[in-house]
């Protein structure tokens, strides 16, 4: 089957997970020909990319050019002609979009109607982030299916109109997310008793900040250096092996939602759900309901509820690195067994040819 990967290639999350899933779907079989629909016709020019590159270092603040409204009108009116273009070129079996923000509601119905081929969204993100209300009030119904990485309970909170709504959460990538040896040097820098990987929130920070007494780590983006974490504080731009490294040589990896703490309820798993167990590293992560749909809580990782229960749950799991080694060992085989992006392009692609089959003949 030919499938038209709509999604970002470059090194953010998002870019990421698209090479996670092309070489998944390539690896059922599948070839997969790639569109960046965040590739602006405006960067690939030479002068105005050197200009930007030479700029962004001086002034990070510095508006894009996209940020101008009628560069964004003239923009995303280029990336559609040129994803449709690229339809009717390559006439894939399936098209599959990432998020796809910029990505009109009449290209994809020309995609259905004209081209008469499905049209699948996975959406990265959890519906209730406020940044995506405008995009998720709009397009979802003008797919075949909508694949959303929270539980369908999220439809009570936040309803949104759609052919066909399925619940997929991200996975691991064996190939990436898997134990490694590292040397002693390796182990010295990016080991520590606890360590959080990612994007330093204000309510993560509030927990982080509890936990300064603990020899701690943190790796990943912060607008602000907390004077109490100030020791804590490693690399902003960790990515893929790095990361990797970091979970092998942590003796406790820590998840933080970032609704944890807030009165809203939470309805995803975060993508270290299923990245540091593959790494047969031990994950302390916030409960959340949808978490028993892929682990056994206790045996395959640990949850706590709020702080007080997190700072007692990290002194005994120190103290205890038989018991942390043995529950790590089953989170790897869990993840490696059932929660690969292999496993979840074999589902989205089933539910796509049962689509195609009925309603495209």
């Amino acid at each position: 089957m030919k499938i038209l990967l709509a999604a970002p290639q470059d090194t953010t999350v998002l870019g990421i997970i698209t090479g996670y899933c092309r070489v998944a779907m390539e690896g059922l079989g599948h070839s997969v020909v790639g569109f960046d629909f965040r590739l602006h016709p405006y960067s690939q020019n030479k002068l105005i990319s050197s200009l930007k590159a030479s700029l962004r270092p001086l002034f990070p603040r510095m508006p894009s050019p996209y940020d101008f409204s009628a560069v964004k009108s003239s923009t995303d009116k280029k990336i559609n002609r040129s994803l449709l273009n690229l339809v009717s070129q390559e006439r894939p079996d399936i098209v599959l979009v990432l998020c796809g923000e910029n990505i009109a509601a009449e290209t994809l119905e020309t995609i259905r109607g004209q081209f008469f081929i499905p049209v699948a969204n996975w959406f990265h993100d959890s519906l209730l982030v406020p940044s995506r209300r405008a995009f998720l009030s709009q397009l979802p119904q003008h797919y075949d299916y909508f694949f959303i990485i929270d539980s369908l309970d999220v439809l009570t909170q936040f309803p949104i109109q759609a052919r066909q709504i399925v619940s997929l959460a991200l996975a691991c990538d064996p190939n990436v997310h898997r134990p490694v040896s590292l040397s002693m040097q390796e182990r010295t820098f990016y080991g520590s008793d606890v360590a959080f990987v990612g994007t330093v929130t204000p309510e993560r920070e509030k927990v982080l900040e509890a936990l300064s007494g603990f020899n701690l780590k943190i790796w990943g983006k912060w607008q602000k250096k907390n004077n109490a974490l100030a020791r804590c504080y490693q690399k902003q731009d960790i990515y893929r092996e790095e990361t990797v490294k970091v979970y092998n040589a942590s003796k406790i990896v820590l998840d933080i939602h970032t609704l944890f703490g807030r009165e809203q309820a939470m309805y995803n798993v975060t993508p270290r759900v299923f990245e540091v167990p593959a790494c047969r590293a031990f994950l302390l992560t916030n409960k959340v309901a949808q978490l028993s749909d892929f682990y056994e809580e206790g045996q395959e990782l640990v949850t706590y509820q709020d702080i007080d229960e997190l700072k007692r749950l990290l002194r005994w799991y120190l103290d205890n690195p038989d018991e942390r080694a043995a529950i790590a060992e089953k989170g790897f085989k869990r993840a490696h067994q059932h929660h690969t992006y292999s496993s979840r392009m074999s589902l989205l692609l089933a539910k796509l040819a049962v689509s195609t089959k009925e309603t495209y003949g």
